[in-house]
């Protein structure tokens, strides 16, 4: 986990590299109990912005909790039923990697998915306290920075404004709509 305040020095080049080289934690391995608590505290994990990673370690997803909190946002993810919901990361991974549902088995492709992606990892950007519009402007920089692939399959969309490395992360923050 990081916390989104140790970016409010850097520029955008950096907020990407520490985001990069941060610790993360495997799909496998993760708890319900990693996603209550911010890292050595006992206050609730709330708000921010999670990432997924795939086994490359390229970003594949970036997602945010505004309103409702890490665990609950994360486990609505990973629903096995194809009526479920359309904007679920386990969805979007069984259509990118196109496995198609049975006839006698209406969830085998989602469980196939789940067993490939055991070792994809996420990451989780804590930005309790900052707001909901804080909280969108730093997902949809880091949509603009990262180009998850999973978010836009059909590719960023043309209102995301690009950023150079060397803008500070406070600007970029403005410019997102969330100062």
């Amino acid at each position: 986990m990081i916390k989104v305040d140790g970016f409010r020095t850097m520029d955008i080049g950096e907020v990407i590299e520490s985001i990069y080289l941060a610790p993360k934690k495997s799909l496998e391995q993760l708890r319900l109990f990693d996603l209550l608590l911010t890292d050595g505290s006992n206050q609730a994990l709330r708000h921010g912005v999670y990432i997924f990673f795939n086994q490359e370690g390229e970003c594949v997803y970036v997602g945010m909790c505004s309103s409702s909190h890490f665990a609950h946002r994360i486990g609505g993810h990973f629903g096995m039923s194809p009526k479920y919901g359309m904007n679920t990361f386990l969805r979007r991974v069984v259509n990118g990697l196109n496995l198609k549902r049975s006839a006698d088995n209406g969830y085998d492709h989602y469980v196939t998915a789940l067993s490939q992606i055991g070792q994809y990892s996420i990451l989780l950007i804590d930005a309790n306290g900052k707001g909901r519009k804080f909280v969108r402007a730093l997902e949809r920089l880091l949509h603009a920075m990262l180009k998850p692939n999973l978010n836009f399959p059909k590719g960023m969309p043309k209102t995301y404004k690009s950023f150079t490395a060397e803008v500070g992360f406070d600007d970029a923050i403005a410019q997102c709509g969330g100062s």
